[in-house]
């Protein structure tokens, strides 16, 4: 019954072509709660204050609103196999973070504390693995990217936090590591 209901799924993915919005549609038939990656990248992502991020949203003379693209570097080249396997409809050539290892730098060993997200490997918490509105691949900008999971009203309650309106948690705190658990600069 498993092995019908696999071949029945990879039927279905073969007709619906390989199209990241294809696979979505056809996994979200089956499942619940697949994320949609184009909802999660630069569709104003909320911070837990509900504010919204436009820092990465540029008016153009025309009066229009357009995007200011960031691109992964072999996504933007077409060279999808430095990180999909093609013969296995496109799956990652190597786990996470091991595959982001290949070209960038392991954090895992240049910290004596991790963020979260750094040492359970999972870059694509914060970063794009293919395009973003914002510098770095970031999924959002400014506090936004720290307060999607970091609670607002405990982070700003503490007294260190009284007076720093918009400024960027990055200014005092590494994003992957340091040698406390405060990760401070």
């Amino acid at each position: 019954m498993k092995l019908s209901s696999l071949l029945f799924f990879v039927l279905l993915m073969s007709l619906f072509g390989c199209s990241s919005q294809s696979q979505i549609k056809v996994l979200s038939f089956f499942f619940d709660g697949v994320p949609n990656p184009s909802r999660e990248v630069g569709v104003h992502p909320t911070d837990t204050l509900g504010r919204k991020d436009t820092t990465a949203i540029k008016q153009t003379t025309m009066g229009k609103m357009f995007p200011r693209l960031f691109f992964h570097a072999p996504y933007k080249a077409q060279e999808c196999s430095s990180c999909h396997d093609r013969t296995r409809m496109g799956k990652l050539n190597n786990s996470l973070p091991e595959l982001c290892y290949q070209c960038h730098d392991d954090f895992t060993t240049k910290f004596k504390v991790l963020h979260g997200p750094v040492g359970g490997g999972q870059c694509v918490m914060c970063h794009s693995p293919h395009q973003s509105m914002n510098e770095k691949l970031l999924i959002r900008s400014g506090q936004a990217l720290c307060l999607y999971c970091h609670n607002s009203e405990t982070v700003l309650a503490a007294k260190e936090h009284q007076d720093i309106k918009d400024a960027n948690c990055t200014d005092c705190h590494n994003p992957h590591g340091g040698d406390d658990r405060f990760i401070l600069r």
